[in-house]
């Protein structure tokens, strides 16, 4: 199945799957780094963050996955975002084990999402602790009829999120999977929603 991404170029910079060798990933990475800054008016200091973290995106690219680089607060903000497909809807238990993390800091964020071509989704924000550090990240799921497209941006510095969420956002309500089915209503998503806990529900008053 094909996954084919929409996205703005004065923001992302799609990585190359076809990469394979360290030295052909060096070049590349360096090559769009500069040529990015360059058409965006960032520094240089700005194009050699990019060249890193596109280098180390594209080092775990595969064959079953779509990979952007997400940039933002010129520059100083860089993140990954990783699209997958599954020919196959997910069952509740992986739909869950998809969206939540037991490295969580905090209850999830949650909004239920709709895309042009993928349908009714859902979208989870987690801050988690991995190892000394603590990071962002943003998930979207769309469950169809037939497959199931799932997005992770980050990770990414926590106060980093909000400079690049809206750009993933776009993505996903545009993007596009050959063969897609969605689902007919957001019966699913809205269960999910009504399953997390907020900080401050609970809370006596």
């Amino acid at each position: 199945m094909q996954i084919t991404l929409r996205h703005d170029p004065a923001r992302t910079i799609p990585v190359d799957d076809a990469l394979r060798s360290p030295d052909e990933r060096t070049i590349w990475a360096r090559e769009s780094a500069y040529a990015f800054a360059a058409r965006n008016g960032l520094d240089d200091a700005a194009a050699e963050r990019i060249a890193l973290a596109l280098e180390d995106v594209a080092a775990a690219t595969g064959d079953d996955r779509k990979n952007l680089l997400l940039v933002g607060a010129e520059g100083r903000v860089v993140a990954p975002l990783t699209v997958f497909a599954a020919a196959e809807p997910l069952t509740d238990a992986e739909q869950a084990a998809f969206l939540w993390s037991p490295a969580a800091l905090l209850p999830a964020t949650t909004e239920v999402v709709a895309s042009e071509h993928l349908g009714p989704g859902f979208s989870a924000t987690l801050l988690e602790r991995h190892g000394d550090h603590d990071f962002g990240f943003r998930r979207w799921l769309f469950v169809g009829e037939n497959a199931t497209v799932g997005a992770v941006l980050g990770p990414v510095a926590p106060y980093g999120l909000i400079f690049v969420e809206d750009a993933a956002a776009d993505v996903m309500r545009e993007s596009t999977l050959d063969g897609f089915i969605p689902a007919r209503d957001d019966t699913r998503v809205r269960e999910l929603d009504a399953a997390v806990t907020r900080v401050g529900e609970d809370w006596p008053l």
